[in-house]
């Protein structure tokens, strides 16, 4: 009779420890050892009497001008039409929309992924080449700026 109840008893263990296996990661039984960091010695420093390099960057002296201050984030830009909208490689693209932003914070115009395009900024408007290393058929056609992208379809015959 006790000799019933000890075998239930190890199968019952034996199966919580199966279970256990089972949902635990195998990384949690063993830590990796921690790498440290080598330290580099610091040269001694010195005060030298030297005048400090002029900084070549805008200062702002008050509000008013720190509002003057390029900012590249804003709006996400917003695709109106492309002119045309369907071409081949080496056709010059036209696009049209709002909130492109500064030249400096477009950050690209791209025909499908993997497929950077160059352009050219106006104020309302990119124009931008197809590239001959894109895919052909249907691609979004996408704008990139500080503040997000927008895109619109392409064909590229």
């Amino acid at each position: 009779m006790y000799m019933a109840i000890g075998s239930r008893i190890t199968v019952a263990i034996g199966v919580i420890a199966i279970c256990l296996a089972a949902i635990s990661p195998a990384d949690t039984w063993a830590a990796e050892p921690v790498k440290q960091a080598k330290k580099v010695k610091q040269p001694a420093r010195t005060h030298a009497s030297a005048p400090a390099p002029k900084a070549t960057g805008q200062k702002f002296a008050s509000a008013e001008t720190v509002g003057k201050a390029e900012s590249c984030f804003g709006e996400a830009p917003t695709l109106d039409w492309l002119t045309p909208d369907e071409g081949k490689a080496g056709d010059r693209v036209t696009i049209t929309g709002t909130n492109f932003g500064e030249a400096a914070c477009l950050r690209g115009v791209s025909f499908g992924p993997g497929h950077p395009a160059q352009f050219q900024q106006t104020n309302n408007s990119i124009t931008t080449i197809v590239p001959s290393s894109g895919k052909k058929g249907l691609v979004l056609l996408t704008v990139t700026t500080a503040s997000g992208e927008n895109s619109k379809p392409f064909l590229v015959k």
